[in-house]
């Protein structure tokens, strides 16, 4: 009885029915969502107790707690907040469930993995350990033996022992899946191997690359042993049973997407189109839309093909990188995203990460994300490459993970660096589908084969950009084979992934006594030559919900998944066949007396879409139906002008990015306010968009305004678009003042070689600050401005720089900036004020060309900086034309501004080329019925209410004006000066 009063003392009892045998589940409960951002006693219980089948499921919501999920568990773990109380007994979920009862066991901060585990077995049955500890002896043994060839990066007592390759079922044995879910295997080795990536054709027929030459079978001609297979469930029951080689003789193939009425795979070098033209499943047009792509590191090359929103193709590349010309234009760009046109006459660079990148995937609005294999899995790129003006530092793209560990559920992962991190961090992609448990919906996967996990990131916006905090996993195993490289909802709405299994991830570095405790050789494809790695096995599994065998859903613009809606808007065409004078892709020819006919169709699909567009009920398919309507020329000027007023952000956003950079894009994006969208993430997409436009008075007016606004200067991405569009637009509220640094040119030098006014300093103890070389160089060809240029030369790590102290006023606005270039650099080369810690962007390139790095700070309550010019790497930095600098206002040109003239406002309102307030008003009959008609307004408002309708549309929407929750006129303040502002309030108010 004692015993008992204890476990009441301390748990909460929740009436519930017993998983019936297999693993132990427990449900961990967080309701505070303290786990999201920091690890805690969950992820030590993960990792300890895995290999007992001791299995954690996460949730951070205790509303989430319904019977519905709670019947699946055997314990519920409740971490508790210091000084609070029990949110799930506070919430009331206690119920009665057959009888049996479930103990909600509090974790605290300090509870070890072994004190988590004897709860857990405190709250267990009798009978559920009995099933429990019967379900350990009937698994199928691991076989496990030493081998010299398992490295041991990790410097652990003794290496891992090699696991031998298990069976389908006894791998599923030790595979986590949600307990309200189940894994399904779908297809296996002798049918396939080692497969890559998956895509599914509109019958929803899964189609993989398999890479049996990986890494090391690169062959030049292309010519190898790899295959695309078609894998097809012909009887329903969820498991492939008919397989069709659609190409082979491939090499290396590392990603597919549907395009064209074909497919396009990336094989670096090339870029590939397959085609079949007869009906038989097999390709019979094979040609090559690109031979640009990096091959000198088989694990960092060009993957994850997408079709985007955009009606681009997306990607992603690795430190392979890309280096060519397509369509008349020289590119090269490594270590990130980039887009091309679907029959690959251009290409763009979109979003810069870092090392070797291997993700690529857009949430349901087309934001995009991408991510690193090593210490970076999920990145936002918020701001595209081509939009930065040359010479400008870009940041495309930011790291968004707030946690760093991975939560395996084993002890018995090896990686090669970042350990218990993301190492070989693989696929960004989000998990939209009605057929998924809510908790999971919007959140992105990240497959680490090294962890043996898919792990799940909570993406949720911040501002302009997004924050991924930590959701745990998806799927986990402690088998050493399963190895997750790709995951994706796929046509059924089901998560779908590719186990590579194999047991030798790792791919370099090379094994060295030093590192990884013996001697191996690199071979082809840079990585370590190794005979446990296999080429002969591989897995596709689904994650479904239990009990459950979804089947394809057709493509539909109403579909509930991403595959659903993109299969749908890819094949929705209608004008090209008319237009050509053909029919389909036979293009048989059309007979004159069915084109009238065929016109009829297609002014039917235009409205159909057009409809769904206007309809402004919040629907993922008029975002569809907007890029369809671009694509096919058909998206008019009030459809886009409705889209770019509508109620769902997602769908202003898009409709901004649809705009084109002529005049008519001009005169809606000014006509439609979305310059001042309340939204963050459509006013950032509005500020990209302006940077693509031709700079005319107007925007540098607008530019000049918004760029004086501090509360933009908060959000770190808005700050960077405005950073853009000062410098494309040459405007800006600010001006330089005197530039405080000596010698700034660098074009005196003092005897010791240095410039003169700058002193060296060195931080630490690194190896490479002693026989660090700084010297000015005088080198007027390969000077940025002048004749000289100061040279830093490192060939071991090294901390080290050369600083000026300069005098500050307090509380004063500073831009610090500098050009910087990098020669075989590891590190980081950037300017910083060793008081104050500001710090510019840092270049991190091995290889760049003269940069401008800068950052603006405010002096506080500090009156001295001392300036360093930063060398923290290995290699050669440069740096020239140095700058610190007071920022004063800008007075605008007319600094007198005298009483508002009605006749002058007069002519703003019917002529202005942005202002533009006819598109908007009626006044006298003429005009535009958008927003409230105009006669007699003064008579109606008093000047206040006009005056603030005029400066903050947003704050004063007409009375009963519903149409939008956003104003179409954007404040007149951003695009007038002010005299022209006087002119217009005066005619305002003489409209009485």
């Amino acid at each position: 009885m004692k015993r008992l009063l204890v476990l009441l003392h301390f748990c909460a009892l929740v009436s519930f029915t017993q998983a019936a045998d297999g693993p132990i589940r427990v449900l961990y409960v967080d309701p505070y969502a303290i786990e999201q951002s920091t690890p805690g006693p969950l992820h030590e219980a993960m990792e300890a107790l895995g290999r007992e089948a001791i299995w954690f499921d996460y949730v951070n919501d205790d509303k989430q707690c319904k019977t519905d999920l709670l019947k699946h568990y055997d314990v519920v773990c409740e971490r508790r907040k210091s000084d609070a109380p029990s949110k799930l007994n506070a919430n009331g979920i206690l119920a009665t469930i057959n009888g049996r009862v479930l103990r909600a066991i509090p974790v605290e901060d300090l509870n070890t993995a072994q004190e988590i585990r004897e709860k857990v077995f405190a709250a267990l049955l009798p009978e559920r350990k009995v099933a429990w500890e019967a379900f350990l002896k009937i698994r199928e043994p691991e076989k496990r033996e030493a081998n010299p060839n398992v490295a041991n990066y990790e410097k652990r007592p003794e290496a891992i022992t090699y696991q031998f390759p298990m069976s389908v079922k006894a791998s599923m044995q030790r595979t986590q899946v949600p307990a309200d879910m189940e894994l399904q295997l779908f297809a296996s080795e002798p049918d396939i191997a080692k497969p890559i990536a998956m895509a599914w054709d509109q019958r929803g027929r899964c189609w993989i690359a398999e890479t049996r030459d990986y890494p090391h079978g690169y062959a030049d001609n292309g010519e190898g042993h790899d295959t695309i297979k078609i894998c097809e469930d012909t009887d329903g029951d969820g498991r492939a049973d008919k397989f069709t080689v659609f190409a082979d003789k491939l090499n290396l193939p590392t990603s597919l997407v549907f395009a064209n009425g074909g497919l396009i795979i990336t094989q670096p070098p090339r870029l590939i189109f397959l085609k079949d033209t007869n009906g038989d499943d097999k390709a019979d047009v094979r040609k090559v839309l690109m031979d640009a792509w990096g091959v000198r590191d088989t694990h960092a090359q060009a993957s994850s093909l997408h079709y985007g929103i955009d009606d681009w193709i997306y990607g992603c590349v690795g430190y392979s990188g890309f280096k060519g010309t397509v369509g008349g234009k020289d590119m090269e760009f490594a270590m990130g995203t980039y887009r091309f046109r679907p029959d690959g006459s251009s290409i763009e660079f979109l979003h810069q990460f870092t090392n070797n990148a291997w993700a690529h995937s857009a949430n349901e609005a087309g934001d995009q994300f991408g991510g690193t294999a090593n210490g970076a899995p999920i990145f936002y790129g918020g701001i595209p490459n081509s939009v930065f003006p040359q010479g400008m530092r870009p940041v495309t793209a930011r790291k968004i993970n707030v946690v760093d560990k991975c939560h395996a559920i084993t002890t018995n992962y090896r990686q090669v660096d970042v350990f218990g991190g993301y190492t070989s961090a693989a696929g960004s992609a989000f998990i939209e589908s009605d057929r998924m448990p809510e908790r999971f919906r919007g959140k992105a996967m990240v497959c680490e084969p090294t962890m043996k996990v898919i792990a799940l990131m909570d993406v949720q916006p911040q501002g302009a950009g997004y924050v991924a905090k930590d959701y745990m996993n998806l799927v986990a195993s402690t088998d050493e084979w399963m190895s997750p490289v790709f995951a994706e909802v796929g046509p059924d709405g089901a998560v779908w992934f590719a186990d590579w299994q194999n047991f030798i991830i790792q791919h370099n570095p090379t094994p060295s006594p030093e590192r990884g405790g013996y001697k191996a050789e690199t071979g082809p494809g840079g990585a370590h030559l190794n005979d446990l790695r296999d080429h002969a096995r591989g897995r596709i599994y689904r994650v479904v919900t239990k009990g459950t065998n979804p089947k394809p859903a057709q493509p539909s613009l109403d579909g509930a998944t991403q595959w659903s809606r993109l299969a749908a808007q890819q094949f929705t065409k209608f004008s090209t066949p008319v237009v050509r004078g053909t029919r389909g892709e036979g293009n048989t020819p059309i007979r004159p007396e069915d084109i009238d006919g065929l016109l009829t169709e297609v002014t039917k699909s235009v409205e159909a879409l057009k409809a769904r567009v206007t309809a402004n009920d919040g629907k993922l398919s008029a975002l569809h139906a907007l890029w369809i309507l671009s694509r096919e020329d058909a998206l008019d000027e009030a459809t886009h002008k409705v889209a770019l007023l509508a109620k769902d952000a997602r769908l202003r956003r898009n409709a901004v990015r649809a705009l084109g950079d002529d005049s008519k894009s001009l005169a809606l994006f000014f006509g439609t306010g979305v310059v001042s969208d309340p939204d963050p993430h459509t006013r950032l997409a509005a500020f990209v968009k302006l940077a693509t436009f031709p700079t005319t008075p107007e925007i540098k007016t607008l530019v000049s305004r918004i760029s004086s606004d501090a509360t933009l200067k908060q959000d770190e991405w808005l700050a960077d678009a405005l950073r853009i569009l000062t410098k494309k637009h040459g405007a800006n509220a600010w001006k330089e003042g005197p530039n405080l640094l000596p010698n700034p040119g660098f074009e005196e030098l003092a005897e010791n070689g240095l410039p003169k006014g700058w002193m060296r300093r060195d931080y630490g103890r690194r190896p490479g600050n002693e026989k660090a070389e700084w010297k000015g160089t005088s080198a007027p060809d390969r000077a940025h401005g002048g004749q000289k240029f100061v040279r830093i030369i490192t060939r071991d790590d090294a901390d080290t720089s050369l600083y000026a102290d300069v005098p500050l006023k307090p509380n004063t606005r500073y831009r610090l900036s500098a050009w910087v270039r990098a020669h075989a650099l590891k590190g980081k080369v950037s300017l910083n004020d060793h008081i104050g810690r500001a710090e510019t962007e840092k270049l991190t390139a091995k290889e760049s060309d003269w940069v401008e790095v800068e950052t603006i700070f405010d002096s506080k309550e500090r009156t001295k900086a001392s300036i360093n010019l930063l060398h923290v790497a290995k290699g050669d930095g440069y740096f020239d034309d140095v700058k610190l600098c007071e920022l004063l206002p800008v007075q605008d040109a007319e600094e007198k501004v005298l009483a508002g003239s009605a006749k002058r406002g007069e002519d703003i309102f019917w002529k202005h080329p942005v202002a533009a307030c006819m598109n908007c008003h009626v006044l006298g009959g003429k005009g535009s019925p958008v927003g409230p008609a105009l006669d007699g307004i003064a008579s109606r408002k008093d000047e206040a209410y006009l005056w603030k309708s005029l400066i903050e549309p947003n704050a004063v929407l007409a009375e009963g004006y519903t149409a939008t929750p956003v104003s179409p006129m954007p404040p007149m303040n951003l695009i007038l000066k002010p005299q022209e502002l006087e002119d217009i309030k005066a005619f305002i108010l003489s409209l009485k």
